[in-house]
């Protein structure tokens, strides 16, 4: 159970955190300052990309996105591939237009786009769109967007906290400044972990309790 100033996470953290490390999340119960999208990639496609739209709302806040790729080589045996790191955690401000990279899918029987985005500013966002798409062609830029793979991401004004001191890789009792000041008196939600110093090491985890502030 979390103590003064702790909050607990379901899953050990994957990297070391710093006390320069920030803590992420929407004030309120089931709303989220980060979420995962899964997306099926048509059988028929030669690949595919996600374009992340700032300019929805061109005075919204800052995020952090990043993509990464599920394939099946074979079906009849299930040969599945590892993650496809097809874009590594990017910020994005307002009004800026950004794309993932593109990722060849034409060497599989079944492909999955797994998109995350979180608000990682405190200030307003109405959302960042996200479009998943598919190319038709074998070199040339024409492009189609997936079926289902429009959306806008996590809107709201996310509220900021401070890691308290290191912690270590696997930790799942995090030391945060008043957690409660920082609204993650809400548990049983994603939140999202900003690593400062190194940003392929920020993180995605599931808040379980919160304890008091000092």
């Amino acid at each position: 159970m979390a103590g003064v100033d702790e909050i607990d996470v379901l899953d050990g953290i994957q990297f070391q955190k710093e006390t320069t490390s920030d803590v992420y999340t929407l004030d309120g119960d089931g709303l989220e300052a980060v979420k995962t999208y899964a997306i099926f990639v048509p059988t028929s496609a030669k690949a595919a990309r996600v374009i992340f739209n700032g300019a929805y709302d061109p005075d919204g806040g800052r995020v952090h996105y990043r993509v990464k790729g599920i394939g099946v080589t074979d079906i009849s045996t299930p040969t599945k591939t590892a993650n496809t790191q097809i874009n590594e955690w990017t910020t994005l401000t307002p009004p800026a237009v950004a794309e993932s990279g593109v990722w060849d899918t034409s060497g599989l029987q079944m492909a999955l786009l797994c998109v995350d985005i979180a608000l990682s500013s405190t200030s307003a966002n109405t959302g960042v769109e996200v479009i998943c798409q598919y190319r038709k062609e074998d070199a040339l830029d024409e492009w189609t967007d997936i079926l289902g793979g429009r959306f806008i991401g996590p809107t709201g004004t996310a509220s900021k906290s401070d890691f308290a001191a290191q912690e270590v890789v696997g930790q799942t009792t995090l030391s945060v400044t008043n957690p409660v000041a920082g609204n993650l008196n809400h548990p049983g939600k994603f939140i999202f972990l900003e690593d400062t110093a190194t940003i392929a090491q920020c993180e995605i985890a599931y808040i379980v309790t919160c304890g008091t502030d000092t």
